[in-house]
């Protein structure tokens, strides 16, 4: 734009001056003329330069602006990577288990003392010092027997106890297994069975579980101690007897003894609790459907309501 001003300045001044015989003479007007040119082409310099430094000052305004929003972003880039990041850790931290709820320790059934069973295991335990603990010979002293155990006859009239239960349990209760319950077919086979013998049955299976859970209570906690034993003559040493490895062996032999005698026939009264239990079940059933559909079934109230209650 400069440069166009510039010349046609020049054209102005050159068409004011006069020529004659090869010579140029400079007039008046054209010195006014180059006066007012230069003040035009001035004017004209001021206006571009102030244009051009506009636009420098415009352009580095934008490159600042830019310089600003590139460091923003880099810093918003750079805090978004870190929040992922974090985000990240967060999500492969392991989370910390949940502490496992505490199980309320499991109710030792009562046992009746003036039951047979009962006045058996007593009769165990009388004249027992309970604050003896035995103790056989160790290499680096003596090795203290567990305070369950109070002597192998003591062990051993316990075990007595559970066995002869346990025989009285099958002899009096597996009457109700063999009259086959769960296994009627129709209608007619149910209201062929009195009534009066359902309650009395079903009687039976309750009070057949409450002496097979002592029994078994009692024998856990005889085989548990008799376990403790053994493991404690493994400790024992005899430096006295030619023969100690024999004598110790017998020992743990004559613990397995009374424990095997006794779990042969705990099996098998096991075995019938889980049939007493399906028979008490079937039994709860075969009780609604008599006094429902069965033509003799006239339970009174007592009756009635014993039976609604022990359903289940």
């Amino acid at each position: 734009m400069t440069l166009y001003r510039f010349g046609t300045i020049i054209n102005k001044t050159l068409s004011t001056l006069n020529a004659e015989n090869g010579e140029f003479a400079l007039g008046l007007e054209a010195i006014s003329v180059l006066e007012s040119s230069l003040g035009e082409l001035k004017m004209s310099y001021r206006r571009e330069y102030s244009r051009h430094l506009a636009g420098s000052f415009a352009f580095a305004a934008l490159a600042l602006l830019f310089l600003l929003m590139f460091d923003f972003s880099s810093g918003a880039s750079a805090q978004s990577r870190r929040d992922r990041d974090r985000e990240r850790d967060r999500d492969n931290t392991p989370a910390a288990e949940a502490p496992a709820p505490v199980k309320p320790a499991a109710k030792t059934p009562q046992i009746d003392p003036n039951s047979p069973f009962g006045t058996a295991l007593a009769s165990c335990d009388k004249d027992q010092n309970e604050d003896l603990q035995l103790g056989l010979p160790g290499l680096k002293g003596e090795v203290k027997l567990d305070r369950c155990y109070r002597g192998r006859k003591q062990l051993v009239c316990r075990f007595d106890a559970v066995l002869a239960e346990g025989k009285s349990l099958t002899d009096e209760f597996s009457r109700i297994v063999q009259e086959r319950y769960p296994e009627v077919t129709s209608l007619d086979d149910i209201c062929k069975i009195s009534f009066d013998a359902l309650v009395k049955d079903f009687t039976g299976t309750a009070e057949f579980g409450k002496r097979f859970s002592a029994a078994r209570s009692e024998y856990d906690a005889r085989t548990g101690c008799a376990t403790k034993i053994k493991q404690a003559v493994q400790d024992v040493t005899l430096p006295d007897l030619v023969q100690a490895p024999e004598v110790l062996k017998s020992v743990i032999e004559a613990v397995d003894q009374e424990v095997s005698r006794v779990s042969v026939v705990q099996d098998q009264v096991s075995g019938l609790a889980a049939k007493i239990d399906a028979s008490q079940k079937s039994i709860a059933v075969l009780q609604k459907i008599h006094r429902a559909m069965c033509l003799k079934s006239k339970p009174d109230e007592n009756e009635a309501g014993r039976v609604s209650t022990n359903n289940m």
